[in-house]
């Protein structure tokens, strides 16, 4: 009886491992770009992983997690726009929740522009929230926190 407890106990130790060893299914990255004198853009990609996808913005109450994108810790910078993406997302039958919605199969680039109110203490602080989902399985919804200083390049006179 011991050893089949022991040798249960390293079976789910091992199974445990080969979960914990499994790359997110959505990695993000942030680039902000001068596009003015105070001006910008922040691009959110999601780097999302072969076969999975990225559910999109707009989705039924009682379906998966929307990705949503909450900018409201960010300081010295007025956004103008709400985050969009740059193609749009495919939509099709999720068999998974029964419902037709729309998601992203591949990587996606989140574009919003900003104009900077206090150059000097400029910080983006996002939160995006999101959930993915493989045709036979998702992960739960995650929620992904970015912050980073916002630096413009001046212009010598």
């Amino acid at each position: 009886m011991k050893r089949i407890l022991i040798l249960l106990a390293v079976l789910i130790a091992a199974v445990v491992a080969v979960k914990a060893a499994e790359p997110e299914p959505v990695r993000w990255r942030t680039i902000v770009k001068q596009t003015g004198p105070d001006t910008g853009t922040v691009t959110f990609r999601a780097l999302v992983g072969e076969g999975w996808h990225l559910y999109g913005t707009e989705l039924p109450a009682d379906g998966p997690r929307p990705t949503t994108f909450d900018l409201s810790g960010s300081r010295g910078v007025k956004f103008t726009g709400e985050p969009t993406p740059v193609r749009a997302a495919v939509k099709a039958r999720d068999e998974l929740f029964g419902a037709t919605l729309e998601w992203w199969d591949a990587n996606i680039d989140f574009v919003v522009p900003f104009t900077l109110t206090s150059p000097d203490d400029a910080r983006l602080e996002a939160t995006i929230s999101y959930m993915a989902c493989n045709g036979e399985t998702c992960r739960p919804p995650k929620a992904e926190k970015i912050a980073t200083p916002i630096r413009f390049k001046t212009q010598d006179k």
